[in-house]
């Protein structure tokens, strides 16, 4: 099983590596391009770390934890849009961008 999975893991990182590469190239500014980039190391790092122990886990504690990863996994894409979608309305903002003048 640990095989199997860490084979998922690096077949599931290619696009995930080019889905993260394409972000940064489209983002509108500096601020979004270092968001993204910080996201997708923690997303990736935490994703390993939730597979390690996961499979420390006993058969009975592996039932247990699957809902659990997967709730969480669908807090952190939605707290990811979130602050997302904030950092893009600031940016398209111009009185945001705009120099102060004192």
């Amino acid at each position: 099983m640990p095989r199997i999975l860490f084979i998922l893991l690096l077949i599931a990182s290619i696009p995930y590596g080019a889905r993260t590469w394409w972000r940064m190239r489209m983002a509108q500014g500096p601020r979004e391009r270092a968001f993204i980039g910080r996201a997708s190391v923690t997303i990736a790092m935490l994703t390993v770390l939730g597979t390690a122990v996961f499979l420390m886990l006993a058969a009975k504690g592996q039932l247990f934890a699957l809902p659990l990863l997967g709730v969480l996994a669908m807090g952190v894409r939605y707290g990811y849009r979130r602050v997302h979608a904030r950092i893009v309305a600031e940016e398209g903002d111009p009185l945001s961008r705009a120099k102060r003048v004192n």
